[in-house]
């Protein structure tokens, strides 16, 4: 039956929101133009320098926009026992449950976002939130590999990976970042939801330099 081939694999937010914005980026690189999140043009004063930053700061307001309209389902763990931790009223939310219940659009308009990731509103909060991926997907669609991959058929998260610190250092052939640098930046990033190593981040930071640069050519530059 067909429902054995459906894609129960789960994705945490931060996977998800990976995604959309290797999407966003690679959508700059195409178009040669800067992100937009479709709202106007920030003021110079409050425009992120780094394009990976900005792709992803639009890609979550993209998976917050689809959750609270509906168009993409998630669960979380839900508390709705409330904590109170300091006389001043200060709360937070104890035992979440074990398994995962639907996130309602209601909670997500309704209730606060935080950083780390949960969902708090009136009556509870949701932690651990997950989304299936073939939704993400069918929303935000892998897009056609870059014309430099085999046949222009075949890339992998690692190739759009280093192409993606290319563009967030803006290198070229005159302009070659540091590799402390760029091993720093790709040791913050994500792969399938599992934290670069720092044998590959090194790897990855020699393969995209030019091999003059691994001389201490004059290209290098920070």
């Amino acid at each position: 039956m067909f429902i054995e081939d459906l894609d129960r694999h789960q994705w945490s937010f931060r996977e998800a929101r990976l995604h959309v914005a290797r999407l966003i980026l690679r959508q700059i690189e195409l178009a040669g133009t800067p992100p937009s999140d479709g709202q106007g043009v920030a003021p110079q004063w409050y425009r992120s320098g780094d394009p990976v930053q900005q792709a992803q700061e639009i890609a979550r307001r993209e998976l917050l926009i689809s959750l609270k309209d509906g168009d993409l389902h998630a669960k979380g763990r839900l508390s709705k026992q409330r904590h109170e931790r300091y006389a001043s009223g200060s709360s937070s939310w104890d035992f979440h449950s074990g398994h995962h219940e639907p996130i309602l659009p209601h909670h997500w308009r309704e209730g606060r976002f935080g950083l780390q990731e949960s969902l708090e509103f009136r009556d509870g909060e949701f932690i651990d939130i997950r989304v299936p991926r073939f939704a993400v997907k069918a929303i935000w669609p892998d897009l056609p590999p870059s014309p430099g991959g085999i046949d222009g058929a075949y890339t992998t998260p690692y190739l759009e990976l280093m192409q993606a610190a290319i563009g967030a250092f803006q290198m070229s052939d005159r302009a070659q970042a540091k590799k402390e640098n760029l091993v720093t930046w790709f040791l913050e990033q994500e792969i399938d939801g599992e934290p670069v190593s720092e044998n590959l981040a090194n790897a990855m930071a020699t393969l995209i330099r030019l091999p003059s640069s691994q001389r201490g050519g004059s290209r290098r530059i920070g």
